[in-house]
C-alpha cells in the first residue's frame, strides 16, 4: 500500500472497519498453541504481541515473533490465548498497514480491541553490542484508560534468549491479576477498603505490580484519605513506572493539599515534559509558579509554549500578568499592547488601571500620561483618568495641560472634589487669579476640603503682601488686605487670618507714622485753615489706626501659628500704641 494511502487510513481513525467487515479470526495460522481448546465459557484471557519498535525493522519483527512463539509454547490455550500472527497480519492489512508495522500504544490498544485481546505486550528491541535488548511492558485497558506494567529489561545473546526472560516476567505479573481484578470490582462497588486489601494481596504476589498500586491509589483518592497515604502509594508507583501520569497527577495534588507547593510544581513539570500538549497542566504550573513567588520561572515556561502558539490570546494575557507580577514593567508594556491588538475587548478598565499602576511603579511619567490619555478617550465618563492626567502633567511642568485635564474632570463629575482642588491649585500656579476666585466657591460646594482650598488660595495673598513690603505704600497694603479678606471669605485658614492681621497692622503703622506731621500742622496757629485740615485728617487717621488695630487683634490669634515671632511683635506693638489713641482723639478734638 502506498504511503499516502496509509496516512489516509490513519487519519480517519485506526481500524475504522466495522465489526462486520473486520471479523475476529479463529485461532489458526502459525504454530499451534498447546493445551487444547479455550474455555467453553469464554473466560480465557488473550494476549497480543505485535512487531516491536526498533531502529532495525527486521529485529523488531524477529523479537516479537520469538516472544509470541515462546508464549504459545509455555502457555496452555485454556490459561492464556495468544493471538496468532495470521490474525494480526490480516487485520493490519485490512486497515491499510503493513503486516510488520510497529504500532504506538494507542494503535496497539485499538488493534487489541478489534482482536478481543485482554493483554498487550508492547516492546522496543535494540542491539547492545552483539546482544539483543528488549524493553517491554504489559498494557491493559480499564474503561477508557490504558494502564501499563513495565517489565524488567531483558538482554540475551539472541531473540530467543530474550523471549524466555520476557515470558517469565509476564508470568510473574499474571499471578497478581486475580487480586487486581477483585480490587477493580471492589472499586466499582465503592468498597474502597476491600479494594485496598485486594491490591495488597496482588502486591504480595508480585512485588512490582503497578496495576495493583494503581487500583490502591484510586481507592485512597476515592476515600479522600490523608495526603501522606496518597503520596506513599503514588511514589511507589512512580518508582516502578516514572512515566505513569496517574501517579504523577495524584502526587502533585497531594503535595498541593499538604501545602508543599515546590514539590507540587516539580511533579507538574515532570507531567508537562511527558505531555507538553496538556494545556490544563501548563496553566496549573504557570499559576502555581506565579503564586509561589516565582513568576520568572513561569515566564520561561510560557515563552517556550508560545513559540508554537504565538497568537494565543489566553497565553498572551497570562504572560502580561506574569510580567507585571515579576515587575518586568517595560516588557509588560510591550506585551499589553500586543494583547489589545489581538483582543480589543481586553482593553478594559482593569487593563488600563494595571498598566498605569505599572508605569507609576516604574517611575515612567510619560507612560502614565500616554496610558491615562488613551484610557480617558476610551472611557470619557471616568473622572479618575482626568485627575491622573492633571497630577502627572503638573509633575511634568505642563501646567496648562494639567489645568485643562482638571477642568475636564470637573465637567465630567461636578461633585468630584479632587478635580476641583486640582483646578484651583493649577489656576493659582498659572496666576489665573480671576479663575481662582471663581473656582474656589464651586470647589467647596462640591465637597472639597476647606483647609486644602484655603491653603491653596492663601498662595494668592503672598504676591500682594510681597509687593506691599517692597513698596511700603499704604495702597499696596490695602490691596493685600482686600486679597486676604476675599480668600478668607471663601476658605478661612490660619494663613488668611495671619495675612489679614499683618496687612491691617501695616496700614495702622503707616497711619501712625504720619501723626507727628499732622500734629505739627495742627499746632501751627499762624495758618488756621491748614491746622483745621490737619485736625480733620488726623481724626480720620486715628479711625484708620483704631479700626485696623481691632482687625489685627481679632485675626492674629487664629493666624499666629504661621509666624509666632511676627505675631508676638505685632500684638505687643498694638498693645503699646493703642494707649495713644485716646490721647490722639483728645488732642485733635475728634468726635
Amino acid at each position: 500500500m502506498k504511503s499516502s494511502q496509509r496516512q489516509t487510513a490513519a487519519a480517519v481513525g485506526f481500524f475504522a472497519l466495522s465489526i462486520a467487515s473486520a471479523p475476529v479470526f479463529a485461532q489458526r495460522g502459525g504454530p499451534a498453541q498447546r493445551g487444547g481448546p479455550v474455555r467453553a465459557d469464554g473466560s480465557t484471557p488473550s494476549i497480543l504481541v505485535t512487531t516491536f519498535q526498533s531502529p532495525d525493522r527486521k529485529l523488531g519483527v524477529e523479537a516479537a515473533d520469538e516472544v509470541r512463539s515462546r508464549f504459545m509454547g509455555e502457555w496452555s490455550l485454556k490459561d492464556l490465548k495468544v493471538i496468532t500472527k495470521t490474525d494480526i497480519d490480516n487485520t493490519l492489512t485490512a486497515s491499510g498497514y503493513r503486516p510488520d508495522s510497529a504500532l504506538n500504544a494507542s494503535d496497539l490498544m485499538e488493534l487489541s480491541k478489534q482482536l478481543h485481546g485482554d493483554y498487550v505486550l508492547d516492546g522496543k528491541a535494540s542491539k547492545n553490542g552483539n546482544a539483543v535488548r528488549v524493553e517491554s511492558r504489559v498494557l491493559i485497558r480499564l474503561v477508557q484508560t490504558t494502564l501499563a506494567q513495565p517489565l524488567p529489561v531483558a538482554e540475551g545473546k539472541d531473540a530467543g534468549d530474550v523471549a524466555k526472560q520476557v515470558e517469565k516476567s509476564f508470568s510473574e505479573v499474571f499471578k497478581s491479576m486475580p487480586p487486581y481484578k477483585k480490587c477493580v470490582d471492589a472499586l466499582r462497588a465503592a468498597k474502597n477498603d476491600e479494594a485496598i486489601a485486594a491490591a495488597r494481596a496482588g502486591i504480595a504476589l508480585y512485588q512490582n505490580s503497578t496495576f495493583s498500586r494503581i487500583c490502591m491509589l484510586n481507592a485512597y483518592v476515592n476515600k479522600k484519605d490523608a495526603p501522606d497515604s496518597v503520596i506513599a502509594v503514588a511514589s511507589a508507583l512512580r518508582t516502578l513506572d516514572p512515566t505513569n501520569l496517574f501517579a504523577l497527577q495524584n502526587l502533585a495534588d497531594a503535595y498541593k493539599t499538604k501545602g508543599e507547593k515546590d514539590k507540587a510544581i516539580e511533579i507538574n513539570m515532570q507531567i508537562y515534559r511527558l505531555d507538553p500538549t496538556n494545556q490544563a497542566i501548563v496553566q496549573s504550573i504557570i499559576l502555581d509558579l506565579a503564586q509561589s513567588g516565582a513568576p520568572d520561572k513561569a515566564l520561561t515556561l510560557l515563552d517556550s509554549l508560545m513559540m508554537n502558539n504565538p497568537g494565543d490570546v489566553g497565553m498572551l494575557k497570562t504572560k502580561w500578568q506574569l510580567q507585571l507580577a515579576a515587575k518586568q514593567y517595560k516588557n509588560a508594556f510591550v506585551t499589553g499592547e500586543e494583547l489589545i491588538k489581538l483582543d480589543t475587548a481586553a482593553a478594559n478598565l482593569e487593563y488600563y488601571n494595571r498598566m498605569i499602576g505599572a508605569a507609576q511603579a516604574d517611575s515612567n511619567a510619560a507612560k502614565v500620561i500616554e496610558l491615562a490619555s488613551k484610557a480617558g478617550q476610551k472611557f470619557p465618563t471616568d473622572v479618575s483618568f482626568q485627575n491622573l492626567l492633571a497630577q502627572n502633567y503638573r509633575r511634568a511642568g505642563q501646567l496648562q495641560q494639567a489645568y485643562q485635564a482638571a477642568r475636564r474632570a470637573t465637567e465630567i463629575d461636578p461633585k468630584n472634589a479632587n478635580g476641583w482642588i486640582f483646578a484651583v491649585v493649577l489656576a493659582t500656579e498659572l496666576k489665573m487669579l480671576d479663575s481662582v476666585s471663581a473656582l474656589a466657591p464651586k470647589a467647596i460646594a462640591a465637597g472639597a476640603d476647606k483647609n486644602i482650598i484655603g491653603q491653596t488660595l492663601a498662595a494668592t495673598i503672598q504676591p500682594a503682601v510681597t509687593k506691599a513690603q517692597e513698596s511700603k505704600l499704604r495702597e499696596d497694603w490695602q490691596v493685600a488686605l482686600a486679597t486676604a479678606n476675599s480668600v478668607d471669605a471663601v476658605a478661612p485658614s490660619a494663613t488668611s487670618k495671619f495675612f489679614i492681621a499683618f496687612s491691617a497692622f501695616s496700614i495702622a503703622a503707616d497711619a501712625l507714622q504720619g501723626m507727628n506731621d499732622l500734629q505739627k500742622k495742627f499746632n501751627d496757629t499762624k495758618n488756621k485753615a491748614a491746622a483745621a485740615e490737619a485736625g480733620a485728617k488726623a481724626c480720620e487717621e486715628v479711625k484708620v489706626i483704631e479700626d485696623n488695630f481691632a482687625t489685627a487683634q481679632i485675626n492674629m490669634p487664629q493666624g499666629a501659628s504661621i509666624n509666632k515671632e511676627a505675631a508676638g511683635t505685632i500684638m505687643t506693638n498694638i498693645n503699646e500704641f493703642s494707649k495713644y489713641i485716646p490721647q490722639f482723639k483728645t488732642a485733635f478734638k475728634c468726635k
